[in-house]
């Protein structure tokens, strides 16, 4: 007996795309053509007879186009299961490796990292490592103050600063974090860049990181698919031994089918970049618009505009119980989160924002909005109008609560 499929309303108005934005149609066509070609003419990539170098061409042309779309080179793209992966690598295997190179103990993440890097710090305490989390501005923006005295780099094996925060969409200074590093130094810097690459430039070789993460499934790709970029010479003690596949990196057969799918994602998201932004601005003031014409006073913007991607719309509102949100707006058919994908369904305040230095309650009564490349005025408005009831929803469950 099949599993019935799911109930979708005639209208849904899709607001998550930071969580995860659906496959581009000529992505999921290249991955269904590369895994009938796989099917018809089978090959591991690492076999030597026919059918393997066939594989093997497929990888390294994926390879070579993800590393033009990222303004790297060929040999520095390693293929990972998505951007979680690829912190992990990074975040670990750097240090790990600055440590045995160095003997440098410290690692330094930002206080607006996913849980994929800031999940390190059990793992880094264990390894002999000291993990700690810089401070972040009432804006959401990584404080780089303590790191103005060359001599607070001394013992700091890695710094991790994601380029674009994905709960509140701020814009993290890593330029300022690369030109403050002396090379001579050699503390490795890695950056999150999954939820950047859709709206800005972002170019490996330009920006001066050791160490760069990309997941396929923020950018039309497939779920399951990732990308870490490695500079030439950077030491790294993996997790992942095996087969020595990926550098020696990332051991396991890779996924030919995903990492074509990839590249095809990368360059049509390459090529589109300029006119994503411009559509997801115009979105972004529309939305701010009409909250202020409708919720004005109820609902405030954690972030200004101007410290974040604008693909990105976070909001503050006076309740303790973000999932009568959540659950309200999604009878609505509008499709939002309460922070990053990894929080859905829990109810506790956000880290983030209260690093930010809001209250506990403040933390709690958030909303992130995120848009995509088919996201319309109509999805926006679907948003709007829900609203009100989803904050009523909210309310009447604070005072429930403060009848107890």
């Amino acid at each position: 007996m099949t599993s019935p499929s799911p109930r979708v309303r005639a209208t849904e108005h899709y607001l998550d795309h930071a969580a995860t934005t659906p496959m581009l149609p000529g992505v999921l066509d290249a991955w269904i053509q590369t895994t009938q070609l796989l099917s018809q003419r089978p090959g591991n990539p690492a076999a030597l007879h026919g059918g393997g170098r066939g594989a093997r061409k497929l990888l390294e042309d994926a390879r070579e186009r993800v590393a033009t779309c990222l303004g790297a080179e060929r040999a520095e793209v390693v293929f990972t299961s998505g951007a979680t992966e690829s912190d992990a690598l990074a975040v670990m295997g750097g240090a790990r490796g600055a440590h045995s190179r160095t003997g440098r103990r410290r690692v330094l993440v930002s206080g607006v990292e996913h849980d994929a890097v800031l999940e390190q710090s059990t793992i880094a305490d264990a390894a002999g490592l000291a993990c700690e989390v810089l401070p972040i501005s009432a804006y959401g923006v990584t404080d780089l103050a303590s790191l103005e005295d060359a001599q607070e780099w001394l013992d700091i094996a890695l710094i991790s600063v994601v380029y674009v925060a994905s709960e509140i969409g701020t814009i993290q200074p890593v330029e300022s974090l690369v030109k403050l590093r002396a090379e001579a130094l050699q503390t490795l810097i890695h950056t999150d860049a999954a939820q950047a690459i859709s709206t800005v430039d972002v170019r490996f070789g330009a920006l001066g990181v050791d160490l760069m993460s990309i997941g396929g499934h923020k950018v039309g790709g497939p779920v399951g698919t990732g990308v870490l970029l490695a500079k030439r010479g950077t030491p790294l003690i993996t997790d992942r031994p095996g087969g020595g596949h990926e550098r020696g990196i990332r051991s396991g057969t890779p996924d030919v089918a995903g990492a074509v799918a990839l590249a095809t994602a990368l360059e049509y998201t390459v090529e589109h970049r300029e006119m994503a932004h411009h559509h997801a601005a115009a979105l972004r003031d529309h939305l701010l618009h009409r909250l202020a014409q409708t919720c004005a006073g109820l609902v405030t913007v954690t972030v200004p505009p101007q410290y974040a991607v604008p693909t990105i719309i976070h909001l503050s509102l006076p309740t303790r119980h973000p999932e009568a949100l959540l659950m309200s707006m999604d009878a609505d058919g509008v499709h939002v989160s309460a922070g990053s994908a990894c929080h859905a369904g829990v109810t506790r305040p956000s880290a983030v924002v209260m690093r930010m230095g809001r209250t506990a309650d403040q933390a709690l009564g958030v909303l992130r909005i995120s848009t995509g490349k088919d996201t319309t005025i109509a999805d926006i408005d679907a948003f709007v109008d829900a609203l009100p009831r989803a904050l009523n929803a909210g309310q009447a469950l604070d005072r429930l609560e403060g009848q107890r």
